[in-house]
């Protein structure tokens, strides 16, 4: 870590550390983490009655989800990204698999989506310029199955 992102750390727990003070003596105190590391189990401890920890996927070790298959690729090119999500969609994959394709930006999801059909395979396209209504409808296909969901 740089030393920047060092200090902004610190700064956030030294300010973690600080709200029970600000809040009244009892009440209900939710906390939320994508990650516990020591400072925050620290402080989850310190300030909170009976704590709940809810977690998802891997369980208390830490592990990832067995059920998930989770591939990652760097490529440059936009032909080496096309050949190869063919590659692993056409040659990997079932088409009773629950895929999802992150893409880096919304502006990219249609092309991705068109790639993968023009393949043979069915997809939704989830991202924040779907309505409401559009955004339920695709991931309700995505969990009857039969699509890829390209987000």
């Amino acid at each position: 870590k740089s030393e920047i992102e060092t200090e902004a750390y610190e700064q956030e727990i030294s300010d973690l550390d600080g709200i029970p003070y600000r809040v009244p003596k009892y009440r209900l105190t939710a906390m939320f983490s994508a990650t516990m590391p020591a400072e925050v189990q620290r402080i989850a401890k310190k300030y909170l009655r009976h704590p709940a920890v809810v977690t998802i996927g891997g369980g208390e070790s830490g592990s990832k989800n067995k059920r998930i298959h989770q591939t990652v690729m760097f490529l440059s090119s936009p032909s080496m990204k096309e050949k190869a999500l063919k590659d692993v969609i056409l040659n990997k994959t079932r088409v009773s698999d629950k895929i999802i394709v992150f893409v880096n930006e919304k502006k990219n999801t249609e092309g991705v989506a068109r790639i993968i059909e023009r393949i043979g395979r069915r997809t939704v396209v989830l991202h924040g310029g779907k309505t409401q209504d559009q955004r339920e409808e695709n991931l309700g296909a995505f969990r009857r199955g039969g699509v890829i969901l390209v987000a």
